[in-house]
C-alpha cells in the first residue's frame, strides 16, 4: 500500500514538473510606450519587460515598471524614474490553444486581458502577432503585442499638455522548448 501511495506521489510530482518546464520567462522583453505632449509624439522605451509565457495554455503575464522607461529627454527620464505609478501587470490568454515552438503559420492575436496598474484593475483588448522564425538557434518565434490605455482609468493624472491615451508596443522572443 505504501509503495502505491509513494508511486502515485512521484507520478504526480513528475507530471507537475513537466508542466512547469513549459513556462518561459525573460527579463529582457522590449516595450515602447507612445504618448502625446502638446500634440508631439513622445516615445519611452524599456528592455526590462518581464514576460512569463505558458507554452501549454498560451497564458501570458507581462510586468513592466514605469521607472525602467527611457526617453531622449533627461528631465522626463528623471520624472519617470521618480514616478509614484506602480508596476503594471498584464495577464491574459492568447487566442490560440497553445504556443507552438515548431514551424507554424503566423497567428493574428486578438484577446482580452486584465491590466493591474496603480492599484486599479481593468479589462482591456490586446492585438498582435506570433510569427515563427526559422532559426538554428534558441529563438523560435517573435511575439508582438499592442495595447492602448486611458491613463485616467487607472487614476493617473498627468500635467497639462499631456494626452490621456498611451500605446504600448511589446516585442518578445519566444525560445524553443528545451527538448527541441
Amino acid at each position: 500500500m505504501f509503495k502505491r501511495i509513494l508511486t502515485g506521489i512521484l507520478i504526480l510530482l513528475w507530471s507537475l514538473s513537466g508542466k512547469a518546464q513549459q513556462i518561459y520567462q525573460t527579463r529582457e522583453g522590449s516595450s515602447v510606450v507612445t504618448a502625446l505632449y502638446k500634440n508631439n509624439k513622445v516615445i519611452a522605451q524599456s528592455n526590462q519587460l518581464l514576460a512569463l509565457i505558458n507554452y501549454e495554455t498560451a497564458e501570458i503575464e507581462l510586468i513592466l515598471n514605469p521607472s525602467s522607461l527611457q526617453t531622449t529627454t533627461d528631465s522626463l527620464n528623471v520624472k519617470l524614474l521618480n514616478s509614484t505609478i506602480g508596476t503594471g501587470i498584464l495577464k491574459g490568454k492568447l487566442n490560440i490553444p497553445y504556443v507552438s515552438t515548431l514551424k507554424h503559420p503566423d497567428h493574428k492575436l486578438n484577446f482580452e486581458a486584465v491590466v493591474h496598474l496603480n492599484g486599479i484593475t481593468k479589462q482591456i483588448y490586446v492585438t498582435g502577432d506570433l510569427k515563427h522564425i526559422a532559426s538554428n538557434g534558441a529563438i523560435s518565434c517573435l511575439l508582438t503585442l499592442s495595447v492602448q490605455l486611458e491613463l485616467d482609468d487607472f487614476g493617473v493624472n498627468l500635467p497639462e499638455g499631456w494626452g490621456n491615451e498611451i500605446t504600448i508596443q511589446i516585442t518578445q522572443t519566444v525560445l524553443k522548448k528545451a527538448n527541441q
